[in-house]
C-alpha cells in the first residue's frame, strides 16, 4: 500500500472521527437539555405536590377555625355576661359544645376543635375541646393546673396558640408542639376573639403532627437527598434529623435571599454549592406563607447524563474503530463495506431507543409514585386500627384475617406494577409468539396514573385472536409511546368526552392492533413529518421528537411490521400491522416459543370481547 494511500486513509478516518464527535456532542447537548430539564421537573413537582396536600390540609383547618370564631363572635352577649360572669359562660358553653362536636363529626381532617376563653373573664377553668381519641369524639376536660398550661409571660411552646394570635386581625399557625392532654405532636391554627373590645379567648383546630414528620422525614427522590419545612420566616419547623446541620442552617438564608433578591415564583429550583458539593433544590410555598424545600446533590441527580455521556462517547469510539477497520480494508468487496454501515446503524439504534428510555423513566416513576401513596396510606390506617384494637382488647382472629386480606390484596396490586415496570426495562432477546393483550395491558397500567388524572377513559376490544410474533417489550413501549401521544391530542383538544379506544383484530396472517383518540386532525404537512427524529410540535420540556421515529424503527425494522398514523373522521387512528403469531398458543408455527406472561390470567374464549371505563 502505498504512503499517498495511507495519508488519505488518515485524513478520511481524522475526519471521520471529528464528524462523530461533533454528532455525539450535539446528541449528547440536547439529551443533556432534554434530561436535565426532567430530573429539576421532577424534583420541583414532587414539592409541589405535597406542598399542595399540606395546604389543602391547612386551608380546611383554617375555614374550620374561622367558622367557629365568627359563631362565638357574633353570639357571645356581652350584657348578659356582666349581668351573670359564671352562670352565662356556664350557659354558653354547652351551647358550644354541641356545635362544636357536631362540626367535628362532620369533617376528617382536623384532629380537635377548641375555644379557650381569657382566663381574666372568670376564675374558672373555661375551655370547649372537643377531639378524636380512639376513633371517637371526646370531650377534653379543662384542667390547666394539672396539663401546666400557664397563662403568664413569657409563654411556653404549648402556649403559643393563646398569644400568638392576639392583637392580630387574621389567625396563626404555630407548632409542632407536644399536647400533653391529647399525648400528640400538633399543628395548631387559632383566632383572638374580640367583642366590643373585650378579648373574650382564641378559636381554634389541631392537627396531628405525626403524619406531616413522617412525609418530610421520608421525601426524598434519591438516596443522599432530603426535604424539610420552613415557616414564613424561614425557620425550619420541621427537618429530618434532631439538630440541623451546618448545610441546613445555610439553606434557608440563601432560599430567602434568592426570593427576596430575584421577586422568584412560590415554587421552583435553585442550584448552590456548599463545601465542594453542588446541589439542587426544589422548593415550593404552602398557602399559608410556608415553604416545602427538596435538596439532592447534582451527582446523584444528574446521573442519567453522566450515563448518557459514557454511551456518546463508547458510541464515537466504536464508529471510529469500524470506519477504521473499513478503511484499512478498502480493497475489500463492497459487502463488507455495506455490513460495516448497518453496524454504524444499529449502534445508533441503540442509542435512540435508550434515550426514548430514559425520557419515559421519569413520567412512569412518577406514576408509580402517586399509584402507591394511596395503597400505602391505606396500609398505614389497616395497621393503626389493628394496633388501638390491640390495645382495647377486642382484637379476634377475623378481625385481623380480614385485615390481613386487605393488606395482601393491596401489596398484590402494587407488585403488579412494578412487574409492568421492570418488564417494560428488560431487553427482549428473542422473537417469540406473545399475546398482544399482554403488552396493551402493561402500557396502560404504567400510565395509569396520568389518564386517570385527565379524566380519560380507555375502551379495549379484542376481536378474535390477540396473538403476535415478534419482541413483546418492545411493543409495550411502542404502545406506551402512542398512549402518550394519544393522551397529549386529547388534553390538548379537550373534547367533551374523553375516550381512548384500543382494538385488535386478526387478518390471516397479519395482526393489526388500532390506538384511536378524538384529538384535533393533524395537518398535512405535519403528518409527512411524524416519523422523523427529533421532529416534535410539543415545547423542548414536553417533548423530544423520538418517540414516534423510534416506534416505527421497532415495529418495521425490529419486528418485520407497519405503523401508520391518519386521520379519521372524528379523531386520529394509530394502526400497528404485526406478523401474527398463530391462532392459539398450542398451534401455528413450531418454531415459536410462548411468552411467559401469556400463560396465566387471560381469558379462554377469543370472541369480540370488550371492556372500558376509567382505569
Amino acid at each position: 500500500m502505498s504512503k499517498s494511500f495511507l495519508k488519505i486513509i488518515c485524513l478520511i478516518t481524522i475526519f471521520s472521527v471529528t464528524i462523530a464527535f461533533i454528532v455525539g456532542s450535539i446528541s449528547m447537548l440536547r439529551s443533556t437539555e432534554y434530561l436535565t430539564a426532567e430530573i429539576e421537573g421532577k424534583i420541583l413537582s414532587t414539592a409541589e405536590k405535597y406542598s399542595h396536600d399540606f395546604s389543602s390540609k391547612f386551608n380546611h383547618m383554617e375555614g374550620l377555625t374561622d367558622s367557629l370564631f365568627a359563631y362565638v363572635s357574633t353570639t357571645f352577649d356581652e350584657a348578659s355576661f356582666e349581668r351573670d360572669p359564671s352562670g352565662y359562660l356556664h350557659q354558653y358553653k354547652e351551647e358550644l359544645a354541641r356545635m362544636i362536636k357536631k362540626t367535628l363529626s362532620t369533617v376528617d381532617t382536623a384532629h380537635s376543635l377548641y375555644v379557650t376563653f381569657n382566663p381574666e373573664l372568670t376564675p374558672e377553668n373555661d375551655e370547649v375541646w372537643y377531639a378524636f381519641l380512639d376513633g371517637k369524639i371526646r370531650r377534653i376536660p379543662v384542667d390547666f393546673n394539672s396539663n401546666k398550661r400557664n397563662f403568664e409571660l413569657p409563654y411556653a411552646d404549648n402556649m403559643a396558640y393563646f398569644f400568638e394570635p392576639q392583637g392580630k386581625s387574621c389567625g396563626t399557625w404555630c407548632g409542632p408542639y407536644f399536647d400533653q392532654d391529647l399525648d400528640e405532636d400538633v399543628f395548631s391554627y387559632s383566632r383572638a376573639i374580640y367583642v366590643n373590645d373585650r378579648f373574650i379567648g382564641v378559636a381554634g383546630a389541631d392537627i396531628t403532627a405525626c403524619d406531616m414528620v413522617e412525609v418530610v422525614e421520608n421525601m426524598k427522590l434519591y438516596d443522599s437527598g432530603y426535604s424539610a419545612l420552613l415557616d414564613e420566616n424561614f425557620a425550619y419547623i420541621l427537618y429530618p434529623n434532631e439538630h440541623p446541620t451546618e448545610e441546613q442552617l445555610n439553606i434557608p438564608t440563601r432560599l430567602q435571599k434568592r426570593l427576596e433578591r430575584e421577586i422568584a415564583p412560590a415554587s421552583g429550583t435553585m442550584r448552590y454549592s456548599l463545601e465542594g458539593t453542588d446541589k439542587i433544590l426544589g422548593y415550593s410555598q404552602l398557602d399559608n406563607g410556608w415553604t416545602l424545600i427538596i435538596t439532592q446533590p447534582q451527582a446523584e441527580a444528574f446521573s442519567p447524563i453522566h450515563s448518557l455521556g459514557i454511551a456518546l462517547r463508547i458510541l464515537a469510539v466504536l464508529l471510529a474503530l469500524v470506519l477504521i477497520a473499513a478503511l484499512s480494508g478498502f480493497s475489500i468487496p463492497l459487502l463488507k463495506k455495506q455490513s460495516s454501515l448497518e453496524e454504524e446503524n444499529r449502534e445508533k439504534e441503540i442509542l435512540l431507543v435508550y434515550q426514548s428510555r430514559q425520557a419515559k423513566i421519569g413520567e412512569m416513576t412518577g406514576n408509580i409514585t402517586h399509584q402507591w401513596k394511596q395503597p400505602l396510606n391505606t396500609i398505614n390506617l389497616i395497621l393503626a386500627n389493628l394496633l388501638d384494637s390491640y390495645h382495647f382488647g377486642d382484637l379476634d382472629e377475623r378481625k385481623l384475617q380480614k385485615s390481613v386480606s386487605k393488606v395482601e390484596t393491596i401489596v398484590e396490586r402494587m407488585s403488579e406494577t412494578i412487574t409492568d415496570f421492570s418488564d417494560f426495562l428488560k431487553p427482549s432477546k428473542e422473537k417469540i409468539a406473545f399475546d398482544s393483550r399482554q403488552c396493551i395491558k402493561s402500557a396502560i397500567s404504567l400510565m395509569e396514573e396520568s389518564i386517570n388524572k385527565e379524566q380519560i377513559s380507555v375502551k379495549q376490544f379484542y376481536d378474535g385472536d390477540t396473538f403476535g410474533f415478534g419482541y413483546p417489550n418492545e411493543l409495550t413501549h411502542v404502545i406506551f409511546n402512542l398512549l402518550t401521544n394519544a393522551r397529549d391530542a386529547i388534553v390538548s383538544a379537550a373534547p367533551p368526552v374523553r375516550t381512548i379506544t384500543i382494538q385488535t383484530r386478526r387478518k390471516q396472517e397479519q395482526l393489526d392492533i388500532l390506538i384511536i383518540n378524538e384529538g384535533d386532525p393533524i395537518e398535512a404537512d405535519i403528518l409527512e413529518c411524524l416519523f422523523e427524529p427529533y421532529f416534535t410540535t410539543k415545547s423542548e420540556t414536553k417533548g423530544t421528537g423520538l418517540g414516534l421515529y423510534i416506534s416505527r424503527e421497532i415495529v418495521e425494522q425490529r419486528m418485520d411490521g407497519k405503523l401508520f398514523i391518519e386521520n379519521i373522521p372524528g379523531g386520529v387512528q394509530c394502526r400497528i400491522e404485526l406478523p401474527a403469531g398463530g391462532d392459539s398458543p398450542e398451534s401455528g408455527k413450531e418454531a415459536f416459543k410462548l411468552c411467559p406472561n401469556d400463560e396465566a390470567g387471560l381469558p379462554e374464549k377469543r370472541n369480540q370481547k370488550e371492556n372500558y371505563g376509567k382505569i
